[in-house]
């Protein structure tokens, strides 16, 4: 019950937004998408504004917004109830509990979130619930200043204190509505497009049902990168509805807040907001010299509020360039030959895979070409050019982003395009064929099997090489937790993650995320802040654990140099094992259960 409470108090700002100043004759799954985002994009435009005046979210200052949140939201619904629901909303709400227990269901066997990233995601929550505030440092646990995208962390952890779920288990737990949010977002976009609610419900079904992402993001806890792309959507649905019809200059609030939202949730999500925004200013600098007629109100719509929003956002993206310049910078590399990579041309297909959803890239390219000749669809269209191309691997980088990273997104536009395609050839057909009803049976028969076959191909959503804590590991964490001193160092087993970083084989690799006590490949995110001796230093260590296997010199020295006074040990996980330890001098083991012990190190002066 506290669980389903503090997901209804997390979304009283969209809410609030939704019924004061929303477009009420959209339909129940516009709606909840458009509550969701602006929701999310709250919280993180919240988080930089007491960052910058210096303010913790205290009791008594959460008390004073949610009371604001929940007035608004009481006065609201007196006032719109009439006119903000209709019977759509019960059909949205049992959809996203469909999709919900579909992503739930994906991630049952999950003990914690997936792969590396998500220990600093974890670092970073942790940090955020301590300081009740943005944290300008992750300190006491990583070195150096904190200036990284920080939507999906700051509603994650407030989402974690209403709930009283520890940090992990939010994080998993949010992750999966926020995996059912993205059809949400794709649905708010082409419904408003194309006003077709079949087009967005073909859409969002098969982007959750067929497409490999983003359902694959649970193996790897992309949720940044997730949060980031259901704000972009939405973001782009209301800026095609504040260009379409006269709006008024107060509509632009819920717009000027996803951008925001988005600007801070993923600075990739943050370049594609900018390039569809781009192409819809170009879209009316085209009309507006062919009809001699210039609707400034139209565009000011949406140029005043992005203009506003990236000012807000300044300040962090100031941050960013004081820390990283390198990362955010404008530059395009463009390789001398471009040829094609078959190495990142494999992984795309990998990506875009299963063979089932290989089907969707035909039927977008269809459905691509028809909506270039349909003046509502071009401008999406003409974005999904970009991201196809962005996606090829030439070799081109810009910001920074390789082609992959486009390609994780391209989900988007494949489930999109293809239904779009698909409801149109429906329509044409339905016209031709005098069997109609026949018809109509015949073609929902073929999607569902079609949506089935996908799902089938998907159930199993999570890579077991990127499965890090076992079941049998939650027990030791929380024995770490509750038996060693705060400033306990461990040793634990490490492997090669790329880029010159390594990672923890096993739930080693969580104990400072999870615990606060520092180990060896204290997640890979000390490089972000960290000075370069510290850098060096704690690699080097990280990458001679990989070579121990035995209590023998290299062990002693790795021991003395990096000060560590205990060992985590996972049997079938890393080079040393507790046989190993067994018939050593110096250890102590403090806890066995299940393949897992730890070791107290008493004598350094072997």
């Amino acid at each position: 019950m506290r669980i389903v409470l503090a997901f209804l108090v997390l979304f009283l700002p969209g809410l609030a937004w939704w019924l004061w100043l929303g477009d009420h004759e959209q339909d129940g799954g516009e709606a909840l998408a458009r509550i969701f985002a602006v929701s999310f994009a709250t919280v993180a435009a919240l988080a930089l504004g007491l960052f910058a005046i210096r303010v913790s979210m205290t009791p008594i200052l959460a008390a004073i917004l949610l009371g604001v949140f929940a007035g608004a939201v009481i006065v609201g619904l007196i006032r719109n109830y009439k006119t903000a629901f209709n019977k759509t909303w019960l059909v949205a709400l049992v959809i996203l509990v469909l999709f919900t227990g579909w992503r739930l269901w994906q991630a049952r066997e999950l003990a914690f979130p997936n792969w590396v990233d998500s220990q600093h995601h974890a670092l970073i929550i942790r940090s955020i619930i301590e300081k009740r505030m943005l944290p300008a440092t992750l300190e006491p646990y990583l070195p150096g200043p904190f200036y990284y995208h920080f939507a999906y962390h700051a509603v994650t952890a407030v989402f974690s204190q209403l709930s009283g779920l520890e940090v992990e288990q939010a994080m998993l737990l949010f992750g999966q509505v926020l995996n059912a949010m993205a059809g949400f977002a794709v649905y708010a976009l082409v419904k408003t497009i194309g006003k077709d609610w079949r087009i967005g419900l073909v859409a969002a079904f098969l982007i959750t049902f067929v497409t490999k992402m983003p359902g694959y993001y649970l193996s790897w806890g992309r949720y940044t990168l997730l949060i980031g792309i259901s704000l972009m959507l939405v973001a782009m649905a209301e800026a095609e509805w504040l260009r379409k019809g006269k709006r008024e200059w107060w509509h632009a609030a819920g717009f000027g807040l996803l951008v925001v939202g988005t600007l801070l949730s993923h600075y990739l999500t943050a370049f594609l907001l900018a390039l569809y925004l781009v192409i819809i200013g170009f879209e009316w600098l085209i009309q507006s010299l062919k009809t001699k007629q210039w609707d400034w109100k139209g565009i000011l719509l949406l140029v005043l509020p992005s203009v506003l929003a990236f000012l807000f956002s300044f300040r962090w993206y100031i941050r960013i360039y004081r820390y990283s310049p390198s990362f955010i910078s404008t530059s395009v590399f463009v390789p001398g030959e471009l040829k094609l990579d078959q190495g990142q041309l494999d992984y795309l297909r990998y990506i875009l895979g299963p063979k089932v959803a290989y089907l969707l890239l035909g039927l977008a390219l269809a459905g691509l070409i028809w909506a270039m000749f349909k003046l509502e669809w071009r401008k999406l269209a003409v974005w999904s050019v970009f991201l196809a191309l962005f996606t090829i691997p030439f070799g081109i980088k810009i910001f920074s982003f390789r082609s992959d990273y486009y390609g994780l997104m391209l989900f988007t536009v494949l489930g999109s395009l293809s239904a779009t395609f698909l409801v149109w050839t429906y329509d044409f057909l339905q016209t031709k064929i005098p069997w109609k009803k026949p018809f109509m049976a015949l073609s929902l028969a073929v999607l569902l099997v079609f949506l089935g076959w996908g799902a089938w191909r998907n159930s199993d959503a999570i890579n077991d090489s990127t499965i890090l804590v076992t079941k049998a590991e939650l027990p030791a964490l929380d024995w770490i937790k509750s038996h060693t001193p705060e400033d306990a160092r461990f040793f634990v087993n490490t492997t090669n993650w790329g880029y010159g970083i390594y990672r923890g084989t096993d739930a080693g690799g969580w104990i400072l995320p999870a615990t606060g006590r520092w180990s060896l490949a204290p997640t890979t995110f000390y490089t972000y802040g960290a000075d370069q001796a510290t850098r060096e230093a704690w690699t080097h260590w990280s990458k001679r654990a990989t070579r121990v296997t035995s209590c023998g010199l290299d062990f002693w020295e790795l021991v003395d140099e990096a000060e560590l006074s205990y060992v985590y040990l996972r049997e079938g996980s890393g080079s040393l094992n507790a046989a190993a330890l067994q018939n050593c001098e110096g250890f102590q083991r403090l806890y066995m259960n299940d393949g897992v012990s730890i070791w107290l190190i008493e004598n350094k002066d072997q």
